[in-house]
């Protein structure tokens, strides 16, 4: 196996954990300041980083399946979601309704992260390669901050309406989708530097064994 499928498997290994792990933890509601986020939003932003990186260093054509892959993962995590709630439990286990408080949620959270998922991600790779055709630059720290305001929009109105919509009132889900998108941004403008300098280092690695 040569060091760029390695590096690929690493990626790709690493980027549908970040999915996986955000569907889950997605229930769970948390302040930062006056912002109400998804507890997923401290790592979700890491999975478009991951994808950006996939995307720049080995094309498109890969950089969708491995989101592909990712949305397999979620599906997989969906039906093991329902299994939980539906599989009786042995008597002597007394922690059912545990389970049954994160896993009943964890259904309508999952199909939010799917469509959520699937467009933001697709909207990420097409905004990241039209801002370098559009302003004729190869700086990828500009290209993921242009593509960053479209696409954390984006996640973030799917997401929370899908997911809390009638559940609380329409005045906290417009705060939450606005904390939500000023949240990510941030993070979003932190990986930036991460991005670029990935990259560099995975072009020059790869160079360096060819």
């Amino acid at each position: 196996m040569n060091k760029a499928s390695e590096k690929l498997i690493t990626l790709s290994g690493l980027f549908v954990s970040v999915i996986v792990v955000s569907n889950i933890i997605a229930g769970k509601l948390i302040n930062i300041g006056p912002f109400v986020i998804t507890l997923s939003v401290l790592i979700y932003p890491l999975s478009f980083a991951l994808s950006t990186i996939i995307f720049e260093i080995f094309g498109e054509r890969i950089a969708k399946k491995v989101i592909y892959t990712g949305f397999l993962a979620s599906l997989i995590l969906a039906i093991v979601s329902y299994i939980t709630i539906l599989y009786p439990p042995s008597p002597i286990f007394e922690n059912n309704d545990a389970y049954l408080t994160v896993f009943n949620a964890t259904p309508r959270i999952i199909l939010a992260s799917f469509l959520a998922y699937y467009f933001a991600q697709i909207v990420n790779l097409w905004a990241f390669s039209f801002s370098k055709t559009v302003f004729r630059t190869e700086n990828i720290y500009f290209r993921n901050i242009i593509s960053m305001f479209l696409t954390q929009f984006v996640d973030s109105l799917i997401f929370v309406l899908v997911s809390f919509y009638g559940v609380y009132e329409w005045k906290e889900v417009v705060n939450m989708i606005l904390s939500q998108y000023i949240i990510k941004l941030i993070f979003s403008a932190l990986n930036s530097p991460i991005i670029s300098l990935s990259v560099k280092r995975l072009k020059r690695d790869l160079v360096l064994e060819q």
